[in-house]
């Protein structure tokens, strides 16, 4: 029996939850946002939020939830927010296209600001790189 696009689009959405507040609309299909224990994807122009299982992490270079090896913990990318104070903070190495949040302690996983925009820190949002503070932008203009 072969399946119709539509049957497994259909498939996907049993168990998942649609998120409210991130706009898939005109966006490919595609990880969005992820954490080492969930993942935003976007599947025809709707925003699902996936949770793995409770023995699997989410790997972003197979794009899933693995199991654990004994050796091999893919969330090489978590933040120790222990210190951090309760803020979103642009991720450098990665331009600061991306920014992860800390809240009481906890690292709460990776954002993706929308093409072109980088993570602006002052303002807590992406923003264009112009009205951005240097790293992250080029506005040397601007008051932090």
């Amino acid at each position: 029996m072969v399946l119709q696009p539509e049957l497994i689009v259909a498939a996907v959405f049993i168990g998942f939850t649609a998120v409210s507040g991130f706009d898939c609309a005109g966006q490919p299909n595609g990880i969005y946002e992820y954490s080492c224990f969930y993942y935003l994807v976007c599947l025809r122009g709707i925003a699902v939020n996936v949770r793995c299982n409770t023995s699997e992490v989410f790997d972003p270079d197979h794009q899933r939830c693995v199991k654990l090896g004994t050796d091999y913990w893919p969330c090489a990318d978590v933040k120790n927010c222990d210190v951090l104070a309760d803020h979103r903070y642009p991720d450098y190495q990665n331009g600061c296209h991306t920014y992860y949040t800390c809240h009481n302690g906890y690292y709460y996983g990776h954002n993706f600001c929308p093409e072109g925009l980088v993570f602006d820190f002052d303002g807590q949002f992406c923003n264009w790189p112009t009205n951005v503070r240097p790293p992250c932008g080029t506005n040397i203009d601007v008051v932090g």
